[in-house]
């Protein structure tokens, strides 16, 4: 078998998995989003590095729920190559973000982090928390569990959130081992960005059962799609 067969094996274990046994969290989480909004209030989407790719993936695209509040600073993203770790491991940051994005009691925030060990995640969470805003988190639980935290506190991501969501990967995510020291084929992402896609069509199932309109997004490379996506894209404006 080769070393591709053995990663698509590795995806689809982790997939099936989350099938059968993460839904009724997933239906928790999207449950508690529906409330959020029906509220007014804001579900927002955070991650850095490459769990940054997460808060794009619901972001203003084909089947995107048109509303979502996605933190997507430059500076947390894998836009150079050291930045975004200097940065989720610099507490203070988190004070950049409280004063850009005006969390309230009873928002919800999506936070996506495969180690859930990094300074900055924990005391955003800890202050959002402490705000009462809700969190659901994305991330590898075992590794997790077996990972040291960097915060103050000592805790770790998944022991601050209302509910976790586990994608699966394995400690130091990459899942092919070619050698001893030289290992490929990192799962996080496509993990994380299939859980948060079945997040939100949960969600968007919910919406629909409750009766009301829900603004989604159509493909900009469809006939009429820019002009169905102009109207929503007033909920950002």
């Amino acid at each position: 078998m080769s070393l591709m067969q053995d990663y698509y094996q590795e995806i689809q274990k982790s997939m099936t998995y989350v099938i059968e046994n993460e839904q009724d969290r997933i239906e928790k989480a999207a449950a508690m989003m529906s409330e959020c909004i029906q509220q007014e209030n804001k579900v927002y989407f955070f991650g850095t590095g490459h769990s940054y790719i997460v808060g794009q993936e619901v972001f203003a695209r084909a089947g995107g729920y048109a509303g979502f509040v996605p933190i997507l600073e430059n500076e947390l993203g894998m836009n150079h190559a050291f930045k975004s770790t200097l940065i989720e491991r610099t507490t203070e940051y988190a004070s950049v973000l409280m004063e850009l994005y005006p969390f309230k009691k009873d928002d919800v925030i999506i936070m996506s982090s495969n180690s859930g060990r990094n300074a900055l995640l924990i005391e955003l969470a800890l202050r959002l928390k402490e705000l009462g805003v809700r969190i659901i988190t994305i991330t590898a639980l075992e590794a997790s569990e077996n990972s040291t935290s960097r915060h103050k506190s000592g805790l770790r991501l998944f022991e601050v959130a209302d509910v976790v969501l586990d994608n699966r990967s394995v400690y130091g995510d990459a899942s092919i081992s070619h050698s001893e020291i030289v290992k490929t084929g990192p799962t996080s992402t496509i993990m994380s960005c299939f859980i948060v896609q079945l997040l939100v069509t949960a969600f968007v199932q919910l919406e629909i059962e409750r009766g009301v309109e829900v603004p989604v997004f159509r493909s900009s490379n469809i006939d009429g799609g820019d002009e169905y996506n102009e109207k929503l894209f007033d909920l950002y404006r």
